[in-house]
This record gives structure tokens, C-alpha cells and sequence, in this order.
């Protein structure tokens, strides 16, 4: 059997209805704290608690691989994911797919979520389990999802304090099409494996995207970082929000997202969408504001 965890949330969701088309359903379980919210595919659904570790053993009965998708949460999660974990090597699941993020395990990495991200790859390294950690790069789905790419379209201008920095966007669409393809195949035992798109883009870049996909004029406004604040809360960006977008303009511009792999393509048979052809199929949401 072959499981996924978080089967009611978006990417879990996209990941099973990618699953069904590589392998018949009757071979899937959908793992959910909510079952009664799993997208209908013909799967098997079970209730799959992380806070309830006896109740994650009896879930993971009889799977042979199982995704294991991170928690949202911003405090506890390692401990939760630990009780999945755990939950595997009881159960005797023979692989572990987890989704991590990217450069997750090298020294320094600023980004506020590595270090959980690290700690369950110790963990799962250390658990006696086969694993595959599927460090995805940035989904660009941020980009609308925060109004940072609507609020360039309507003002005009993407003020960024990541100068020539490059991120790796890889679409969560994408990413779930990956994460079926290890589950449906296997392959990847052990490896930490960086998943991003077609290539790896600049502020300057996103910027041109949006214009070419909008046709409005959006220019590149490099700022500094004690500018960046002020220039997205002028934008309507509520200001915690501009100050975390501050950071990562800072991550971004230190290069800790300039990575760009060929794994998506390889593992899935299909080109992973660019930044450009993105921002194209939601040009109704960037001309909304």
C-alpha cells in the first residue's frame, strides 16, 4: 500500500490525484486528522493523527511507502513529526518520503523553518527507516498568496532588497507530482534530494513575468533592507508580513535558494512550470486588486 499523510490538505490532495494516475487507487491510503475532507479518488481513507502515536501505528498498517507531509505548524512540530516517525518503524513501513525544504541540512542556513526541518531529517536518519527527503525550493504560490505579486501589478513597481539572488520556484502542483512519482516507484533511498523548477530567478526576473503575463508595466525597484519595510507597507503589506519578507529577501540574496536541479523533470517525465507560465494561469487573480 502506498499512503499519503495530510491527504485532506492542498498539497496531500494534489499528491493523491497524481498517485491514481500512475497506480490504481485500490493501492492508496489516504491519511487525514479529517477524512471526511480526502478529495474523492477511490482511495482507501484512515484517520491519522499526529498527536495520537498508537493511533498512527494502526494507520500505517500494511503501507509500504508513506509520504509524510511537514506540519504547518509553527511550534511543535518536530515532535510530531517524531510520533510519525516512530509510528513508521512500528508499523515496519519499507520507505519514507518526507517533504523538507531546500539546503535544509547545511550549516548556517538562515531560513526560519530549517531548523525543523533539519531535526527530522536527523530523525528519520537515525530511525533505522529507508527515507527520501524531497527538499522542495520555493512554491510561487507565496507570491500571490501573500499579495506580494498582486501589489507589484497594481502600484507598478516589485521594490526587493534581494538584489541578484535566485530562487529556485518549483510550483506545489509540481511538487506534488514528485512526491507521487517517488511514492508510485520508489527510487531515491536515502537520498536528500533538491526539487526545484526550470530555473532559478531574480527579482528582475519575476517582475518581467508579471508584466509579460498582465500587460502592465511592472518595474524592478531594488531597495535596501532597511528600506524594504517601509516600501511593502506603503504597498498595503501589514508590517510583521513586510518585516518577514525582509528576511527572506536577505536569504534569498545570500543564495540560499540559488539552486536549480533537473529531479522534477527526471521523476515525474514532465517539464516543472515556469515562473512565467505561472504567473500566466493566474493572471485573473493579478489583475484583481
Amino acid at each position: 500500500m502506498l499512503a499519503v499523510c495530510g491527504a485532506s490538505g492542498n498539497l496531500g490532495g494534489r499528491t493523491l490525484r497524481h498517485l491514481v494516475e500512475r497506480v490504481d487507487a485500490s493501492r492508496v491510503v489516504a491519511l487525514s486528522r479529517t477524512p471526511d475532507r480526502v478529495p474523492e479518488v477511490g482511495a482507501e481513507t484512515r484517520v491519522a493523527d499526529f498527536s495520537d502515536p498508537e493511533g498512527l501505528v494502526r494507520a500505517f498498517d500494511g503501507v509500504e511507502r508513506l509520504l509524510i507531509i511537514s506540519l504547518d505548524a509553527i511550534t511543535g512540530r518536530v515532535p510530531k513529526h517524531a510520533n510519525a516517525i516512530d509510528a513508521a518503524a512500528k508499523a515496519g513501513v519499507g520507505h519514507v518520503i518526507y517533504t523538507s525544504v531546500a539546503r535544509a541540512g547545511e550549516p548556517g542556513n538562515p531560513v526560519g523553518v530549517v531548523p525543523d526541518h533539519r531535526d527530522t531529517e536527523r530523525l528519520l536518519a537515525s530511525s533505522g527507516l529507508t527515507f527520501t527527503a524531497l527538499r522542495f525550493n520555493v512554491w510561487p504560490e507565496m507570491l500571490t498568496y501573500l499579495g506580494i505579486a498582486q501589489r507589484a501589478v497594481a502600484a507598478g513597481r516589485l521594490p526587493g532588497n534581494a538584489g541578484d539572488g535566485r530562487v529556485g520556484y518549483i510550483t506545489r502542483d509540481d511538487s506534488a507530482a514528485v512526491a507521487a512519482a517517488v511514492l508510485a516507484d520508489g527510487g531515491c533511498e536515502g537520498q536528500l534530494l533538491e526539487v526545484t523548477g526550470p530555473a532559478a530567478v531574480r527579482e528582475a526576473d519575476i517582475a518581467e513575468a508579471l508584466t509579460e503575463a498582465t500587460g502592465r508595466r511592472v518595474r524592478h525597484e531594488p531597495v535596501t533592507d532597511e528600506e524594504m519595510p517601509t516600501r511593502l507597507t506603503a504597498l498595503g503589506m501589514p508590517a510583521p508580513l513586510a518585516e518577514a519578507w525582509t528576511e527572506a529577501g536577505i536569504a534569498r540574496r545570500e543564495g540560499w535558494f540559488d539552486v536549480m536541479t533537473h529531479a522534477a523533470e527526471r521523476l515525474t517525465g514532465r517539464r516543472p512550470t515556469s515562473i512565467a507560465e505561472f504567473f500566466a494561469a493566474e493572471r485573473a487573480t493579478l489583475l484583481a486588486t
